[in-house]
């Protein structure tokens, strides 16, 4: 008796262990992985870049075309070799085949021909490489656009609204601000410019006091920074001021360089320097709104465009599994999400036969008001920011001026 007792709850717990296994089998999951950076020069924004993409997440409760979300994140440490073995785990081992990040140009050059590969989709999370963009098999989305295009249009509104003629740029030495710092340049040279210098400190430079004296001593109008993140721009105004550079200064990427904390550490040295920016949480429409609400929840600040670029990147995602109802496989995903044409919070969104998005752009300053030091409300406006030397855009202009 005894043991036929005991064979009937062995049978049952069988039984449940069996219809466990059948419902965890019948609760369909897609992967999502991310890569940002935690540690290294720019670990201040692996957080920033984490609170967007959960907003998204957030909104749809983990769930999208009837499935469940599963998330998976990793550090790049914020080092090419590093982001390439997250990236390897996050395919062979995870199953993964849409990655949000990472962030740094040559970790983009490093992981796209393996991304082309497996046939996964990467999302840039500020701007990405032309060089990717522009193979016939890329995988990558890259958004707001190419670096040099971000920066192109930016270099000819120095030349031609500010009415500087001579310019020194110093920008960190990798492949993304390498880029970002010549297309500033390639703009202003063809408005009409002359660019008389350009610096290339490290990555992760602790000290551009062996800069600051050549920029002092050679004759141009403005110094354009191009930077790797809040800490290194923050360091190269404060030393700028320190030892006395008085010339006037522009920038890029202002709205991810120019975070709360930052601006409010630096105080009034930042303020009156323009900059190209793809997002500044000032902007008036009803997508920013809400998403301020959803980022202010998860980190109590106003956010920055790394918060807002993870958070679109994830949006564009997610809308292209509820297009395909939720199949990830690249040659359905990928077509669903081109297809796509978004109002963001930045701004309307859509892509390029490349992959590359057309957006608009937007120039802003540190602004001291209401109290606190801010991101200013865009002071001018270009549309439809393209990169002229990819094949879809022959013959188009690079932007578009705001007509207002």
């Amino acid at each position: 008796m005894m043991g036929r007792k005991l064979l009937i709850v062995l049978s049952a717990v069988c039984l449940v262990l069996a219809l466990g296994t059948l419902t965890s089998v019948g609760e369909e999951t897609i992967k999502i992985g991310a890569i940002f950076p935690y540690t290294g020069p720019v670990a201040e924004l692996g957080p920033k870049f984490e609170a967007g993409l959960r907003a998204a997440l957030d909104e749809v409760g983990y769930r999208v075309a009837g499935k469940k979300i599963e998330l998976i994140i990793e550090d790049s440490a914020t080092s090419v070799s590093v982001g390439l073995d997250k990236f390897k785990k996050l395919v062979d081992i995870d199953g993964v085949k849409v990655v949000i990040g990472p962030l740094m140009g040559d970790t983009h050059l490093a992981i796209a021909p393996y991304a082309s590969e497996k046939k996964v989709i990467v999302t840039s999370l500020i701007n990405g490489m032309y060089e990717v963009a522009k193979k016939p098999d890329s995988t990558y989305l890259i958004y707001p656009t190419t670096c040099w295009a971000q920066t192109y249009w930016f270099g000819q509104y120095v030349y031609n609204e500010l009415g500087y003629r001579t310019m020194i740029t110093i920008g960190a030495n990798y492949a993304g601000k390498i880029a970002y710092a010549n297309g500033a340049a390639d703009g202003f040279k063809d408005a009409g410019g002359i660019v008389v210098a350009q610096l290339w400190p490290p990555v992760g430079c602790p000290d551009y006091s062996p800069y600051i004296p050549t920029m002092i001593g050679t004759e141009a109008d403005v110094i354009l920074y191009a930077l790797e993140g809040p800490g290194p721009v923050s360091r190269f105004i404060y030393q700028s001021h320190e030892m006395g550079l008085d010339k006037p200064m522009v920038t890029i990427t202002q709205d991810g360089d120019y975070t709360p904390e930052a601006l409010a550490e630096l105080g009034d040295i930042a303020l009156g320097i323009q900059g190209e920016s793809a997002y500044t949480w000032q902007l008036d429409n009803d997508e920013n709104r809400a998403f301020l609400g959803g980022i202010f929840a998860q980190t109590g600040a106003v956010p920055s465009c790394s918060e807002q670029n993870s958070y679109t990147m994830a949006k564009a995602v997610l809308a292209g599994l509820e297009a395909t109802g939720g199949d990830d496989s690249f040659d359905v995903l990928w077509p669903a999400i081109l297809a796509l044409q978004l109002d963001t919070p930045a701004g309307p969104l859509s892509f390029g036969p490349e992959g590359v998005a057309i957006v608009d752009s937007y120039v802003t300053q540190a602004e001291f008001t209401q109290g606190e030091y801010r991101l200013s409300p865009p002071l001018a406006v270009v549309h439809e920011v393209r990169d002229p030397r990819l094949a879809s855009n022959e013959g188009m202009p690079a932007y578009l001026l705001d007509e207002d």
